[in-house]
């Protein structure tokens, strides 16, 4: 009853708002398959499954257990669809039928007298009316095919009895969401800080002068929020009149109200926050760090806390991106605690804490990795507010021409040169409307940092508080650099990049033709592309798809090379991210806690549905059953109390979309019993049919829709 196939997996998709990593998997040439093969995601796999498939069971039980108190006869109770009578197992008890599908989409319970496939709701209702116009309808239930108007059909029992039938899928899922966030919070939930360390460049957080260390202290009427308060208020909140946000400033212990205006550029309101960095390295360090990191001496190693640079304590992400920012050309002196190895201890000592040990670690500058190629600045995106730039009255569209009297160069470079004379005067000369005209600007120096870690993302100049868009379209290449060795000449354009790490090279594998990220005008991603080719392996290769004058296509690889006189300021890097425990003191606490959390995931499926269908935020956002499978291991591997968390959604996602007035949804079903309780008979068959039919071609149509966006047959964007 009610297993809908695919529309309890519509929602999983309200994009993230931020982005802890920098290299998309569409740049690696790196496949799911890879990733399902290894051992070690067997029993994340294993959890995924088991936790999918309760969900559906419980919804499905809830109509199982209220059909059977009101006295209808269950003929099946499946997980999956038996599609053509294909299951994986099955067996009977009673007069019930248990099994699972082969299909593993859904799951159902067939009610004596209750199809919902139209066709034979059809041929049932006719058998119906034959038999009543017979008069040979039986007192009590007979084997063999059941006539229709079995006292203990479906369609037998009162009108309050079938409404509670139909409910109970959807109330069952409500009350598993809360048990289940409940249990999570009695375990204890890690959760992100409202900490920012670093915006995307030209978004609304950049635009209102946002920056690393910043911390969110409330987001409209929230307070002392956690970061998937900022995903939800963001997303659900109203564009057009924007978000308010109180900021506090530890670096001058300022604090202040912004209203912030949600971009809807990449398909959902977002402001572009990174969420927060903790100072202590990835407990998992198995592939090593990249970058200069990767060369420290001593090398660092997994779970090391950063406690000091060049002799300065350091006790947040942003202070140490200041204290790198100064001298990016320099070695880098830190002093780290390292916990050691834990033993077997005994007697007295054994359980005591071990005391870190101190160790000095030297990490060489990083110089950047260059393909040789300077592309074209594309007009200024964007200004940000209280800068040098919007002093000097430069606005949105116009385009910098020169420098100091120079030509622009590679815009990606600009930030960095410009830096070298913070607090001097340079004169810009930009075009607008066709005129040139000149500014005299004053470099401010800068203590943080503004990286293009999004697709499409223009590049900061942050010392002008100015974002360039960098066209794929290449303006010039260098003498004997990388794409000068590959062929490559100024007017031709890169519409695709894909990273080719050594290992895959050295497996020669084959490469899709579809892999990769796709550049083009309406997505120029080079400032991305440049960004990721500083985090990945040493000897990576870039392939690339290049688009000559006459509009022929090629296949051009190339071996980046380092430019040493340019720096990557963070050097590689990564970090934990910055967490609070939240866990329930009590059962009643982890209660209130669950009831909460799932109280927010269901009114959280209202909203979406809402900006949904009033266009506010794209249906390519959408996923079904291989991305609710992604999303699933990715919370597995968060630990047992974010997969928790998981189910809590999911299930708050199943009861309202089931509960949606469509024919073949719980919901449509609801709205046929309330038209006979009001008008005291059903409506016709011919209505029923009808509607049913157009439900189901909608249900059909949106499964199709989202498994082609899963299967990357439909683009997200």
């Amino acid at each position: 009853m009610g297993g809908c196939v695919m529309m309890e997996t519509l929602l999983v998709m309200p994009s993230m708002l931020a982005t802890t990593g920098l290299v998309a998997t569409g740049l690696v040439a790196t496949t799911w398959l890879e990733w399902i093969v290894q051992p070690s995601s067997w029993f994340v796999i294993l959890q995924v499954a088991l936790g999918l498939g309760f969900v559906i069971f419980v919804h499905e039980l809830g109509h199982f257990l209220v059909a059977k108190a009101c006295g209808v006869k269950c003929e099946k109770f499946f997980l999956g669809f038996d599609v053509g009578g294909l299951k994986l197992a099955s067996f009977k008890w009673g007069e019930t039928e248990y099994g699972i599908g082969a299909l593993p989409l859904g799951g159902y319970v067939k009610m004596l007298g209750q199809d919902d496939n139209p066709a034979a709701a059809a041929k049932e209702a006719e058998r119906a009316r034959a038999a009543l116009a017979s008069g040979d309808l039986p007192p009590e239930p007979v084997a063999g095919p059941h006539p229709a108007w079995d006292p203990r059909s479906y369609p037998a029992q009162s009108v309050p009895e079938r409404m509670a039938i139909i409910s109970a899928g959807v109330i069952m899922n409500v009350i598993f969401a809360i048990l289940m966030a409940s249990w999570a919070f009695g375990l204890g939930v890690k959760e992100l800080t409202c900490e920012v360390s670093g915006v995307r460049p030209g978004g609304a957080a950049w635009r209102a002068g946002l920056r690393t260390g910043d911390e969110i202290k409330a987001i409209g009427r929230t307070k002392d929020p956690i970061f998937s308060d900022l995903q939800k208020g963001v997303t659900l909140g109203d564009v057009s009149k924007g978000v308010e946000f109180t900021i506090h400033r530890p670096a001058d212990d300022s604090t202040q109200t912004l209203t912030l205006r949600p971009d809807t550029d990449l398909g959902v309101p977002t402001v572009g926050v990174t969420s927060p960095f903790s100072l202590t390295l990835p407990v998992d360090l198995e592939e090593g760090l990249p970058g200069a990191a990767g060369r420290a001496t001593p090398p660092l190693a997994a779970g090391d806390t950063i406690t000091s640079v060049n002799g300065t304590p350091v006790k947040t992400y942003a202070e140490l991106i200041a204290i790198l920012v100064q001298q990016p050309d320099k070695p880098a002196a830190l002093s780290v605690d390292r916990r050691p190895q834990p033993v077997a201890q005994r007697g007295a000592d054994a359980g005591a804490a071990v005391a870190p040990e101190t160790v000095a670690v030297e990490i060489p500058p990083q110089f950047l990795r260059s393909t040789g190629l300077t592309m074209t600045a594309l007009p200024v995106k964007a200004v940000q507010d209280g800068s040098p730039a919007a002093a000097a009255g430069i606005e949105p569209g116009d385009s910098l021409l020169a420098v100091a009297g120079e030509p622009l160069g590679d815009p990606l470079t600009l930030d960095e040169r410009l830096r070298r004379r913070a607090g001097e005067t340079v004169k810009l000369t930009f075009s607008r409307a066709g005129a040139e005209r000149e500014v005299t600007v004053t470099p401010r120096a800068v203590s943080w940092i503004e990286e293009s870690r999004w697709p499409a993302s223009p590049v900061s100049v942050s010392s002008l508080g100015l974002a360039i868009g960098v066209d794929a379209l290449v303006a010039a290449v260098d003498a004997a650099g990388p794409a000068d060795r590959a062929g490559i000449k100024p007017g031709e354009r890169v519409t695709r990049v894909m990273f080719v790490t050594p290992k895959q090279q050295q497996a020669e594998e084959k490469r899709n033709a579809d892999a990769g990220l796709d550049l083009s005008e309406r997505s120029p991603s080079w400032p991305y592309v440049i960004a990721a080719l500083q985090q990945v392996d040493a000897g990576t290769r870039l392939d690339l798809v290049v688009e000559s004058t006459d509009g022929t296509k090629r296949d051009v690889a190339i071996e980046p090379a380092t430019v040493e006189d340019h720096f990557v300021v963070d050097r590689g890097l990564l970090f934990e991210p910055l967490t609070r425990l939240v866990r329930a003191g009590s059962f009643f606490s982890a209660l209130r806690h669950g009831f909460g959390k799932a109280t927010d995931d269901l009114s959280l499926v209202y909203k979406f549905l809402h900006k949904l269908t009033s266009n506010q935020i794209s249906p390519r956002l959408l996923g079904g059953p291989i991305e609710i499978a992604k999303q699933a291991g990715k919370s597995a591997e968060e630990g047992f109390s974010r997969f928790l968390l998981f189910l809590t959604m999911l299930s708050a996602n199943l009861a309202v979309v089931n509960f949606l007035p469509i024919p073949v949804l719980d919901g449509g079903h609801m709205v046929f019993l309330l038209y006979e309780l009001v008008r005291g008979k059903p409506p016709s068959e011919g209505v029923v049919a009808t509607l049913s039919y157009l439900g189901l071609a909608l249900i059909l149509t949106l499964m199709m829709f989202v498994f082609g966006l899963d299967l990357g047959l439909i683009p997200r964007r």
